[in-house]
């Protein structure tokens, strides 16, 4: 299985090779059957290919590695699909356990139990790309309807809605620079309206399969989770909160044994442990190990290995991105070029700290492109919004942006070259970055694991 992965990465790393002039190790996301977007078609494919599309915009295809077009994974994909029937499908998103990280973490024998689920006849493991940008709203949002930034609206962090006119954040569902965390009332800026694509739960429910989501008890009814689960019943009564991963595998491997013989199923669960360690420590430390660890432990001894035998339960193990460390002697921080940001219309830029969305007024385009040339051009790449479509950083090459999303990635966006972040403080202090970051197109955020494995 080993030389499998690896011909697939190597085949993936060239199809989705951006231009020379984006810098070394750069990687655009798959959006036509090789991303997180298509692997959450996945279940909708297998267990109800009738569901109701709900939109007049279809989905992405599912996720399909016969794309890759080498003999020996399009074998091994077609051998492990005729297996057995699928009945049961579980998604589990590892936030930030990227492909590069988890290879790194099964060579220092981190994840024994992982590494085992790989080498068995049961798995099938190739890497995939996220989204872009590839952070958690945003590729959450794809993970749960199946569709690309492009379409969804859900386009970065900080975005600014033209509809309530301000930057805002949308994980925490407060303005950008409130002096607290209160969120927006429903009557100023809804959740339940605000993604206009439908959700996986709710297509998968109207076909009439059991569909639940298992995630952390603080999480239910906030903002993203109402955005990514509108109308379903997955969000609402199907919604088994854990206070652990370790009780939340628990609780989903009693969810599967229960109906594992009557209806078929679909359950999405999320841990969000690893990208706070990676946040905080950095990708790889010590004690970010020592986090992955007890995950894989409690991954085995709770689901792993009590569900061993019933192969038409599919466990899809992937993650929303991958992160890298921070240097913080590559911080540009934005504030610091008044003339730069005087020709933008909204108070601060959007996006990420690897991917800054620079809302231009009318008529400084030529202005903001000379000014980045002349002062950051060596560690920052200008990306027009038009060459970002053309090239597929948002959707499929050359698809048009939806009404949201084309407000909401601004004119220009503002890429590292190498391992650059970008920062604005409002207040003009500066602050000490997060020991890991994400957001960007660099291989260690973009490439993510896909596993398919048969209990």
């Amino acid at each position: 299985m080993a030389s499998i992965f690896v011909t697939a990465e190597q085949a993936l790393i060239a199809r989705q090779k951006l231009p020379e002039y984006f810098g070394a190790n750069k990687v655009r996301p798959s959006y036509d059957g090789l991303g997180l977007a298509n692997i959450a078609a996945l279940p909708i494919h297998w267990l109800c290919p009738e569901a109701p599309t709900s939109s007049e915009q279809p989905a992405l295809p599912p996720f399909n590695p016969n794309l890759l077009r080498i003999d020996t994974i399009t074998q091994a994909w077609e051998n492990w699909l005729s297996r057995a029937p699928i009945n049961h499908v579980v998604l589990l998103i590892l936030d930030a356990f990227g492909y590069d990280q988890l290879l790194s973490l099964i060579t220092n024998n981190v994840v024994p139990g992982l590494a085992n689920a790989i080498k068995s006849d049961k798995a099938f493991f190739i890497p995939a790309t996220t989204v872009f940008p590839s952070t958690t709203v945003t590729a959450l949002t794809s993970s749960t309807t199946a569709y690309a930034t492009a379409q969804h609206g859900v386009t970065s962090t900080t975005a600014y809605l033209r509809e309530i006119g301000a930057l805002v954040s949308l994980l925490r569902w407060c303005p950008h620079t409130a002096p607290t965390s209160a969120s927006y009332p429903d009557e100023q800026l809804n959740p339940d309206t605000f993604v206009t694509v439908p959700n996986i739960y709710l297509r998968m429910e109207k076909a009439g399969i059991n569909v639940g989501i298992v995630n952390y008890y603080r999480f239910k009814n906030t903002s993203i989770s109402r955005y990514t689960t509108v109308g379903s019943e997955a969000g609402k009564d199907k919604y088994t909160p854990y206070l652990t991963y370790a009780d939340g595998f628990a609780q989903l491997r009693d969810r599967i044994l229960t109906s594992y013989n009557t209806d078929k199923s679909f359950t999405y669960i999320y841990v969000p442990n690893i990208d706070s360690a990676a946040h905080r420590y950095a990708p790889l430390n010590p004690y970010y190990q020592a986090e992955v660890a007890t995950i894989d432990f409690a991954l085995k001894r709770e689901l792993l290995d009590p569900l061993s035998g019933r192969g038409n339960a599919v466990l899809l193990i992937t993650a929303d991105h991958g992160q890298c460390p921070t240097d913080l002697e590559k911080v540009l921080w934005l504030h610091e070029h008044p003339d730069l940001t005087k020709l933008l219309w909204t108070p601060a830029v959007t996006g990420e700290a690897r991917a800054r969305f620079l809302h231009v007024k009318k008529g400084a385009e030529e202005s903001v492109k000379a000014y980045v040339k002349s002062h950051f051009d060596q560690n920052f790449l200008l990306v027009s919004k038009a060459e970002a479509i053309a090239l597929g950083l948002f959707g499929l090459p050359n698809q048009p942006l939806s009404q949201e999303s084309d407000d909401r990635v601004g004119d220009f966006i503002l890429v590292p070259r190498q391992d650059w972040i970008c920062y604005q403080s409002l207040s003009g202090e500066r602050w000490t970055p997060n020991a890991g970051g994400h957001g960007g197109l660099s291989r260690a955020e973009m490439l993510i694991p896909f596993l398919a494995y048969r209990f």
